[in-house]
């Protein structure tokens, strides 16, 4: 499919990840169309084409949305991650966007979920649990050939989440108590994830076909230990890091405490993924870039 105009559908199309794929879209054979509940952006490139719709459960509305596609980018996810409500809705939504694919025939998806979906032991209504359950929802639909990427955290320009908070912290010379944070952590850069997409939607039938039905879990391909992504920032950004060795069962105590535990846990412990190989085997897809580089947005603070 090198050749050919690809049409890709984007829901959460004003999302950080989205602005990514957008980012792809003037060196490559990608034409968006994104869906959003909300208005075009100014930012928005003018080739992206925009429909805003009034609900992410309303079939009717996204199969208008999805007109024209061949594949579907499914980024959408609701802000109130952890009760049992956003849970109803992510399910709601997926199920009107399977109905929505069914009426315009595409049958191509690619769903963006979270490797913290491995946690089997998480309870109802939490994130993981709630996004292992998306994930069933469109893997058991037979007539649909989708394809979940569990996703590490992805940082890039314009980020939120944890990374970016650290990246400010760092660049206000606070000292940060994570000097003994030596666990390694996946991430993955939101053009490494764009590279991914590119190369999905350009995999010809028999790969896709392959694919199919498979979980994958992309990343930088290099894990980094907190403390050392905190060098790694300081370097971008000018500083010197301030690092105190708190040892990590104090700071574990500290977070139960102050009710900080899950955030503790984010910069403490091993976050590792599968390898890139099933990847490469299927897409041809390698990462891009990786940190320091990766990292060098972080210069136009």
């Amino acid at each position: 499919m090198d050749n050919q105009t690809i049409t890709l559908a984007v829901t959460g199309g004003t999302g950080f990840i989205a602005r990514g794929v957008y980012d792809l879209m003037a060196t490559s054979n990608l034409m968006v169309r994104a869906l959003s509940r909300g208005d075009r952006p100014e930012w928005a490139p003018p080739r992206v084409k925009w429909r805003t719709v009034t609900s992410y459960s309303d079939p009717d509305d996204l199969a208008d949305g999805l007109k024209g596609a061949s594949h579907v980018l499914h980024l959408a996810d609701s802000p109130e991650r952890t009760d049992l409500r956003s849970g109803a809705e992510a399910l709601r939504n997926a199920d009107a966007l399977i109905h929505a694919m069914r009426r315009n025939r595409i049958e191509r998806i690619a769903i963006a979920s979270s490797v913290y979906a491995r946690n089997s032991d998480a309870g109802e209504g939490s994130y993981a649990a709630v996004k292992r359950t998306v994930e069933g929802r469109f893997l058991g639909a037979s007539d649909l050939r989708a394809i979940v990427l569990r996703l590490p955290p992805v940082y890039g320009p314009g980020g939120k989440g944890g990374l970016a908070t650290l990246s400010s912290l760092v660049a206000r010379g606070f000292p940060l108590p994570l000097g003994a944070a030596r666990a390694p952590r996946a991430y993955l850069s939101r053009r490494n994830f764009a590279s991914l997409v590119l190369a999905l939607v350009n995999a010809d039938e028999a790969h896709w076909n392959a694919a199919a039905g498979r979980i994958f879990e992309p990343s930088d391909g290099q894990a980094v230990a907190t403390r050392d992504l905190i060098g790694m920032m300081a370097a971008q950004l000018g500083r010197q890091p301030r690092l105190l060795p708190v040892p990590l069962v104090l700071l574990r105590a500290i977070g139960v405490v102050v009710g900080r535990s899950e955030m503790i846990a984010g910069a403490t412990e091993a976050l590792e993924v599968a390898g890139a190989d099933e990847m490469v085997g299927f897409f041809g897809w390698l990462p891009e870039e990786q940190m320091p580089q990766s990292l060098s947005f972080l210069k136009d603070r």
